[in-house]
């Protein structure tokens, strides 16, 4: 096998390169509980939705506020970009 000429890298400063990475950076956070009060409504709902999805109602909400922040936040995106112009 032949010898690994490590020179090049020795000699060479890969700060800036690794800096300008357009690689995305994944965080992972821990999740945070909380207690929140909701309406006999959204609570009956939520365990309908169960019935269907099969995945219980807990899971069924925190759904259905990921999919309500999304929407949420194109929303508020899509407002900004019209006001700008």
């Amino acid at each position: 096998m032949g010898k690994i000429k490590t020179d090049y890298y020795e000699n060479t400063d890969f700060s800036n390169l690794m800096k300008t990475s357009r690689l995305k950076k994944v965080i992972r956070s821990n999740p945070k509980r909380i207690t929140i009060n909701i309406s006999e409504e959204i609570y009956s709902e939520t365990h309908n939705l169960d019935r269907y999805m099969n995945m219980g109602y807990q899971n069924v909400l925190k759904t259905a506020m990921f999919l309500g922040l999304k929407d949420l936040e194109k929303h508020i995106i899509d407002k900004k970009i019209l006001l700008k112009f």
